[in-house]
């Protein structure tokens, strides 16, 4: 019988394990040990604090990340105009994900926390325990269970369903940056009649350049048309720019790569023995470049969640669940004035579906 298990090792789950290490607990991490994915994401400046709790900042270094320059977007207007920052210095870093969560694991088998590398087939209850079952293993038992499984939630059911708020997927490439090409590491976003594009620069001179729109609305045939995606990119007013000035070709050899990145959300992050935290609880549309940074808080609350639980007291879940339901909702209104304030586009269905008319 175990006392916590940990359901996943992305950003949540890695901070929640380590987060349980640190207030005295040997939690049982449960993850496969695939390839992890490597899309050139960003990390927001509000992870800073998280990082520095969990003993982690000092793994942003050279080889893990690049600290943001400036955001900059073609977005309700044919204008390229830079973002407001969070103030003096970087806005955030641009990271190679897979370098640095396999940082972060190695601290954590530094901490000594088990990892299992199995597949959770389902989690079931049995009388006075929670039981995880694996599809190459015997089950678990488990007193708490925490959820970082990502956006299919091994525990989601009737109990907590998932709903999902639209069918965003990234189609993207990553491509190598000549060693005499000068880049500033700086983020760009451009709206476009399909959706929007992003660009910005990874440690290690490479280049990520993705597409975000709905599945039904991608071309036909595109998940192995590599030069119908480069026509795609040259219609672009600010990335193909871009691009050029980098010497980039994205017609160059090499395959698309495709992402969810759909929004998600559920109404129920706490249940007898069950917390919930990252993608599990609720994955946010990769526009607001904030979705790594809630990770990290999410794990982080999650175990202080259970420690509570533990202890009898059950303020800190409560705290957690109203917190974070409050987040999503901010996040939306957000999101929903985001994409309202882009017009050029609004007699095309992935913008219809934004603004609210049906297309």
């Amino acid at each position: 019988m175990r006392q916590v298990v940990v359901l996943g090792a992305g950003m949540a789950g890695m901070a929640c394990a380590r987060s349980l290490v640190r207030h005295g607990h040997r939690p049982l991490l449960v993850a496969p040990r695939g390839d992890i994915a490597n899309r050139g994401e960003t990390l927001s400046f509000r992870a800073a604090p998280h990082l520095e709790r969990l003993g982690w900042l000092g793994l942003l270094n050279d080889e893990t990340a690049l600290a943001c320059q400036g955001r900059y977007s073609v977005w309700g207007g044919a204008a390229l105009r830079r973002a407001p920052g969070p103030g003096e210095g970087a806005s955030g870093w641009h990271i190679d994900r897979r370098r640095l969560e396999t940082a972060m694991a190695a601290t954590l088998e530094a901490d000594g926390v088990e990892r299992i590398g199995g597949t959770v087939r389902q989690l079931s209850r049995s009388p006075g325990r929670l039981v995880v079952e694996l599809a190459d293993g015997p089950p678990i038992a488990a007193d708490f269970v925490i959820d970082c499984s990502g956006r299919a939630s091994i525990s989601a059911g009737a109990e907590a369903p998932l709903r999902r708020l639209d069918r965003m997927v990234a189609c993207f490439r990553v491509l190598p940056l000549d060693e005499d090409v000068e880049a500033i590491p700086a983020t760009l976003v451009e709206a476009v009649a399909e959706g929007w594009w992003y660009m910005a620069l990874m440690p290690g001179r490479r280049v990520m350049i993705g597409l975000f729109s709905d599945s039904d609305l991608l071309p036909a045939g595109l998940r192995h048309d590599v030069a119908l995606w480069a026509a795609m990119v040259s219609r672009t007013q600010a990335i193909s720019l871009r691009l050029s000035s980098l010497s980039l070709d994205p017609a160059m050899a090499g395959d698309l790569q495709f992402a969810a990145a759909s929004t998600v959300t559920t109404s129920r992050l706490v249940e007898p023995g069950i917390i919930r935290a990252g993608d599990a609880a609720s994955a946010l549309d990769p526009l607001g470049a904030n979705g790594l940074a809630a990770a990290l808080w999410s794990g982080i609350q999650a175990a202080e969640s259970v420690v509570g639980l533990l202890a009898g007291n059950d303020a800190a879940a409560l705290r957690y669940e109203q917190d974070f339901l409050e987040g999503i909702a901010a996040h939306l209104t957000a999101q929903a004035a985001l994409y309202g304030s882009e017009h050029r586009f609004s007699a095309m269905p992935f913008w219809q579906r934004r603004h609210g008319s049906p297309p």
